[in-house]
């Protein structure tokens, strides 16, 4: 089974991170409610009464992007925003540059709980922001949530003047596009085996048998190549360099 509408912009094992495109798609997702006999998704439930497809439904149609976590249809997690200020452009002698980038509010994100404390929810929001490239506000309406976004997440207070929006978001965090936009790659370096599993596993395999005399195919080695060509954007210099002397001294029968 699959989720229609989704569109999928990063893979991790067997979780695929994407944006959804129209709140139809939400009917494909098996969402769990936490319960007294059920863990699962509890926030909104709990706090607001709010069912959870209609929370995810109405934030698609009201143009907000709504970026998921699922394995297989299952949703595994979910980070919603909301555009609330456009790039700004300047055009000096035929070039235009961005003077400003756009503004999104993240109006909220959320694991579900047997899937939380393993970097899949600051894996989802790197994906996002990347994918929208846009600095970030938030407001956390919890202690323990106002750490995760200054610790794991790298917000800082947001600075009245120095910036463009309403002062009705004074007392937000922000992230800003600059270090939002190297995130994801930054994640890649310190975690590559959380970001990149496949290409990580392949390649110590790879290395494993030919340090053990194994036979390894061209098969094997046109599988890791792939997975390297499609990550090679995330990955740093030090471990690109290594793939590549490795593969390049690699000889198959």
């Amino acid at each position: 089974m699959s989720v229609e509408g989704l569109d999928v912009l990063h893979m991790a094992g067997a979780i695929s991170y994407g944006v959804l495109e129209t709140d139809s798609s939400v009917d494909d997702l098996s969402i769990d409610i936490g319960r007294s006999s059920n863990v699962g998704f509890n926030y909104f439930h709990n706090k607001f009464g709010m069912p959870y497809d209609f929370l995810l439904k109405s934030s698609i149609s009201s143009g907000h992007h709504l970026f998921v976590a699922v394995n297989d249809t299952k949703l595994v997690g979910f980070a919603r925003f909301e555009k609330i200020s456009d790039a700004t452009e300047r055009t000096y002698r035929g070039k235009t540059n961005v003077v400003h980038h756009s503004v999104h509010l993240l109006r909220s994100i959320e694991v579900h709980p047997s899937h939380r404390h393993v970097g899949i929810g600051r894996l989802l929001f790197a994906i996002a922001v990347r994918h929208l490239k846009t600095n970030v506000i938030t407001m956390p309406d919890n202690s323990g949530a106002a750490r995760f976004f200054k610790e794991k997440l790298k917000f800082t207070g947001l600075n009245s003047g120095s910036s463009n929006l309403s002062s009705r978001y004074r007392g937000h965090l922000i992230l800003p596009y600059p270090r939002a936009r190297n995130m994801l790659k930054t994640m890649a370096g310190s975690y590559p085996r959380m970001v990149m599993p496949e290409l990580i596993g392949r390649y110590e395999s790879l290395k494993f048998k030919t340090n053990m005399g194994k036979s390894i195919t061209e098969k094997d080695i046109s599988e890791f190549q792939l997975l390297f060509d499609n990550s090679r954007e995330l990955l740093d210099n030090k471990l690109i360099d290594e793939m590549d002397s490795f593969l390049k001294g690699f000889e198959y029968r």
